[in-house]
């Protein structure tokens, strides 16, 4: 087996084999946050962006907790419940990610529109001065490079979303908020780590659809909307959630030469 095979089996081994110690150590901490995620998946108007602040928080220190147990490092605090360096780092690295995201997000946004207009400018009946000619102008050759455009500007989008998947992991074991500085440890890696996160995220990803589908079917008064917003927190908490710090501490610890690679909890 080769040895970017390996260590896309071994992380995903290490990501189910994680979720019962993180129950363990972590329980007070998953359960916030899953009902904090069902109360934002059920609720409404300004109450949903309550509870989604409830869950960015609540999310924080249970990961906070996770990558402690993960990473064999003390201070998960009773229960998971705690607000320490760790868990404002993470906050932080969240916050930062997002904004490196947002900006780039604008630049490729920026490239496409310019994309779009010198395509539009070369059809037919291209008025610069009237908008509503821009689309008509565009034929079938100039949709297809307006797809190719979108294509690679989603792929470029992924692929820095994916050079920055362990900033978490190193900022919890390094003790500093690392978002850039963790570039370097998914060199050459980044689509291996999209074949990774996809195997792990595909049961949790099932279950969800299902509890969509069994949603949809029955009728939804308050109560149920409630449960099935519960039960869609506790997959995203206690399944995905665990499952992905396991995944990010395994590959860490494979990846920081800083860290000796011993086995996870069991």
């Amino acid at each position: 087996m080769a040895r970017g095979e390996e260590s896309i089996v071994g992380g995903v081994t290490a990501a189910a084999r994680f979720v019962a110690p993180a129950w363990r150590g972590a329980w007070a901490g998953l359960v916030l946050t899953a009902i904090a995620l069902g109360g934002f998946l059920a609720s409404a108007g300004l109450s949903r962006w309550a509870w989604l602040l409830a869950a960015v928080l609540a999310a924080s220190v249970a990961r906070g907790a996770l990558y402690r147990l993960a990473m064999g490092l003390p201070g998960a605090g009773p229960g998971g419940l705690q607000w320490k360096g760790a868990e404002g780092r993470l906050l932080a690295v969240w916050l930062l990610t997002a904004v490196f995201l947002a900006i780039l997000t604008l630049l490729l946004l920026t490239a496409l529109i310019a994309t779009a207009y010198a395509v539009a400018s070369a059809g037919v009946g291209f008025v610069a001065a009237e908008p509503a000619s821009w689309a008509k102008a565009v034929d079938g050759r100039g949709r297809l490079v307006l797809g190719a455009a979108g294509a690679a500007g989603a792929a470029t989008l992924a692929w820095a979303a994916l050079r920055l998947c362990l900033a978490s992991a190193a900022s919890v074991a390094r003790g500093a908020v690392q978002v850039l500085s963790a570039w370097p440890l998914t060199r050459r890696r980044p689509w291996r780590l999209a074949l990774a996160l996809a195997l792990v995220g595909a049961p949790p990803a099932i279950v969800l659809a299902a509890l969509s589908l069994a949603s949809e079917a029955l009728d939804r008064p308050p109560v149920m909307a409630a449960a099935i917003g519960l039960a869609q927190g506790l997959v995203v908490a206690g399944l995905w959630l665990p499952m992905t710090v396991g995944l990010m501490a395994y590959l860490y610890r494979r990846l920081d030469a800083a860290l000796p690679l011993d086995p996870l909890p069991s």
